[in-house]
């Protein structure tokens, strides 16, 4: 598979470059992201140098994983990563810390989403470790339903699973999703913004 370029009234979505090394370098020294993201720590050059340059092409051209870098349009500058792997279902995205706050995520997500649903998958997940509040809001936003906390679905770097947030989302027809009966009530009690 190619890797599908997404765009969205500010951002373009497309494949992460050799360019992209330095600033996901960089961006990956975040403690929020060591917390929150199951990335190698200490983050070194060769982390993000493998993962631009032979994971995430290789996951395109196997169809087991879409990686997209996000960017404002007519802009190369990385801002951050939205992920999905098919055999899970799961999306995960990630913006690095100069980027937070402007409402990017939801708008990546969002056209991310889109595609998935449009490709076949009708029910994506998506977790975050307990207390990933600016996740969880952003999950929200694109309407997944809030559906409780368990383990990690996958071991993080040392082998644990921790305790995450866990949501649905059901595809729509291209109508934001609304919540069901079914869906919890999101957490109260958001203490920390990682996104």
């Amino acid at each position: 598979m190619q890797p599908v370029v997404l765009t969205t009234e500010r951002l373009t979505l497309d494949a992460l470059t050799e360019a992209d090394v330095d600033v996901m370098t960089s961006y990956c020294q975040d403690t929020v992201l060591k917390d929150a993201v199951p990335i190698p720590w200490p983050y070194e050059r060769e982390h993000a140098d493998g993962f631009i340059n032979e994971l995430a092409p290789q996951w395109w051209a196997e169809g087991s994983e879409l990686t997209w870098a996000i960017r404002r349009t007519g802009n190369p500058l990385l801002l951050g990563v939205v992920g999905f792997n098919v055999k899970s279902a799961a999306i995960g995205y990630w913006l690095g810390t100069p980027h937070r706050g402007n409402g990017f995520m939801p708008e990546a997500v969002t056209a991310a989403v889109n595609l998935l649903h449009s490709m076949g998958h009708a029910e994506l997940h998506w977790e975050a470790v307990v207390g990933n509040v600016a996740s969880a809001r952003v999950a929200e936003k694109v309407g997944f339903d809030y559906t409780g906390t368990a383990p990690a679905l996958g071991r993080f770097r040392d082998d644990t699973r921790p305790l995450c947030w866990h949501a649905h989302r059901a595809a729509d027809n291209g109508e934001l999703a609304k919540p069901t009966d079914a869906a919890l009530p999101w957490p109260h009690s958001f203490e920390t913004d990682v996104h």
